[in-house]
């Protein structure tokens, strides 16, 4: 990432943080609801752009793996942000803390992950235990985002457009993030499964 990206990616993502905190403020779900698809599938279209972007040009399959779980990773974190400011700013929800932690901690795992397999791009390395762990994490992660994602539209007790409990922001939240990581993941299994032998 150049710095132009990374200060490009700061706006954006502070931009959709103060609009989130505002929607909350205002008891505006659909406002919420917008800025959370906004944000969270930017991300995930951005990483699956790159992605083809380093394949198309012959790239290692260490960075282009680095790359996805890079905006895997900011998915979590924006997530994670949008929960804590929320709900220290705006709202009280006795969950809230349970839940920014587990999306920061593994918004952090996933950085961390982007970081191992670029370093190993950079020194012309393919490490396929790395790439194997990453694919089975990978599986884990799509998975587990269709099930909130049914789990959310099933559950009779959680609100998107009421205001009357206080995790409808949350649920707003859990809802887009599932989505764009369900479609970041998907794309790149889908597309590793195609470039393997």
């Amino acid at each position: 990432m150049t710095v132009h990206t990374i200060i490009g990616w700061g706006l954006v993502l502070g931009l959709g943080l103060a609009a989130a905190v505002y929607s909350a403020q205002a008891q505006e779900p659909v406002a919420l609801l917008a800025t959370t698809a906004f944000v969270s599938l930017l991300l995930a279209a951005v990483g699956v752009n790159e992605r083809r972007s380093l394949t198309r040009a012959g790239a290692k399959r260490s960075l282009i793996e680095a790359t996805t779980a890079r905006y895997m990773g900011l998915i979590w974190l924006w997530g994670g942000a949008a929960l804590i400011l929320i709900y220290t700013l705006v709202m009280y929800w006795r969950e809230w803390s349970h839940f920014s932690a587990a999306f920061v901690g593994v918004g952090l795992l996933c950085l961390g992950f982007s970081w191992m397999l670029s370093k190993d791009a950079a020194q012309g390395r393919e490490d396929e235990t790395m790439l194997k762990i990453g694919r089975y994490l990978g599986i884990g992660q799509l998975v587990g985002m269709i099930v909130t994602m049914i789990g959310l539209g099933i559950d009779p007790n959680k609100e998107f457009l009421y205001t009357r409990k206080a995790d409808w922001a949350g649920n707003a939240i859990f809802l887009f993030g599932a989505l764009g990581l369900a479609v970041i993941s998907a794309h790149a299994l889908i597309d590793a499964r195609q470039k393997s032998p």
